[in-house]
């Protein structure tokens, strides 16, 4: 098995159809994959060729308080590193995926990109520009599909303003959505959206998928 932990900024990337309370290291279930995690799942596919039956998501490692890392937590060096440390190399996954969103900071991603120098484990930083939810709504056929409507955002994705993207996509789960709730919606459009298409509209996403390949 190829085991892989996500950290994630907000709590939509992480979340499943059904969620419940999990010790770091444990397994997730299918269910219990967010939007992030197939993403993810689907990016390991195409750039290392993995089958995704091998991909083993699991709950990664609490704060120092024992609480779930998100947010600025996962902004700054100092808070994001302890993050990547397990006390049992036998824990220690395969993989660290950390997702942040820009914020309109053009030196966040230099800056976590340094949090890495000199980590036992293997880990990507991607910084979505300007949010995650660029890359859910840049494909617009896969939005279509899912959500049963001709949508498509007023810009580029990354052209659009801080939390437009995350707003757009809310608003148009609550219009299109019925009785889907949002993490289901967000899944499936993990699940159908075009890497390709994703990686033209999205420089950050081509970013990550690079940053994927395998270490030579």
């Amino acid at each position: 098995m190829f085991r892989v932990v996500v950290y994630a900024e907000g709590a939509g990337e992480l979340a499943g159809t059904s969620n419940f309370p999990r010790a770091p290291g444990s397994t997730l279930l299918e269910e219990e994959l967010g939007s992030a995690h197939l993403l993810v799942r689907r990016c390991l596919e195409k750039s290392r060729g993995l089958d995704a039956s091998l991909v083993q998501f699991e709950e990664p490692l609490r704060t120092g308080r024992g609480k779930l890392a998100r947010g600025s937590i996962l902004h700054s060096p100092n808070t994001l590193r302890p993050l990547l440390f397990w006390a049992d190399p036998g824990r220690q996954p395969d993989l660290a995926v950390v997702l942040v969103d820009a914020d309109g900071d053009e030196e966040r991603q230099p800056l976590l990109d340094s949090a890495l120098e000199g980590i036992p484990v293997e880990a990507v930083v991607s910084v979505a520009i300007q949010e995650f939810e660029a890359w859910l709504v840049a494909d617009t056929a896969a939005l279509q599909s899912v959500l049963r409507q001709p949508l498509a955002p007023p810009k580029p994705p990354e052209k659009l303003s801080r939390r437009q993207a995350k707003e757009l996509l809310q608003q148009w789960c609550e219009q299109h959505a019925r009785s889907r709730d949002a993490a289901e919606i967000r899944r499936d459009i993990a699940r159908q959206c075009d890497l390709d298409t994703l990686r033209q509209q999205c420089t950050a996403f081509a970013r990550f998928l690079h940053k994927l390949q395998a270490p030579r």
